[in-house]
């Protein structure tokens, strides 16, 4: 959507919607302070809890994996270059998925190693996991019975090994079970936190 604001002002937009305009200034602060209350004052402007916009993060890097898994990796020959982004992608939606979790039932835990993350999980939400892993586990063809912390430990560490992959130190993994993880985190989460829209 291309739309010019008059002379001076600035363009605020709501999901592709032209909201109005506010007046422009070389300080970014008052912008963005006289676009926040431009949608409050059209009741436009809510408060998200954490727990929603940490769901709406990982989402956004997991879909971005499957972007690059089906553009580079879902045929062959695979390209190699999607390798790096796929699971650094992937690894990092799967961290923002577990911190998610955590947020909705009490604080998060500063770290990027996944067992660590899933740990710290309830116990109620890790049984949630364990249901909707065996319902797909035939879906995505991966190893049944297996618990959901021995599938996180291939990726365990992958945001931060994959990113400098051309060091050596980063292992292998599994796309399909990459990919089963991301589904059921996904899946769990939108019901942890009753998101109406799914995937």
């Amino acid at each position: 959507m291309n739309i010019k604001p008059p002379k001076g002002m600035k363009t605020v937009l709501m999901d592709n919607e032209l909201i109005g305009y506010i007046e422009d200034h070389e300080d970014q602060a008052i912008v963005q302070k006289r676009a926040e209350n431009l949608l409050q004052s059209k009741g436009l402007l809510k408060d998200i809890p954490k727990a929603q916009t940490m769901f709406a993060q990982a989402q956004s890097f997991g879909q971005a994996a499957m972007l690059i898994y089906k553009r580079d990796l879902a045929n062959f020959p695979r390209n190699p270059y999607g390798i790096a982004p796929f699971i650094v992608n992937a690894a990092f939606s799967v961290e923002m998925y577990l911190k998610c979790l955590q947020q909705a039932h009490g604080e998060i835990k500063g770290t990027h190693v996944l067992t660590s993350l899933y740990k710290a999980l309830p116990n109620k939400v890790k049984d949630k996991i364990k249901i909707v892993c065996s319902l797909n586990e035939d879906k995505h063809k991966v190893e049944k019975g297996l618990p959901f912390k021995d599938h996180l430990k291939i990726i365990n560490n992958a945001f931060v090994e994959w990113r400098y992959w051309y060091e050596g130190k980063s292992e292998q993994f599994d796309i399909a079970q990459v990919i089963f993880i991301l589904d059921i985190l996904h899946d769990v989460a939108v019901r942890e936190l009753g998101i109406k829209h799914n995937k």
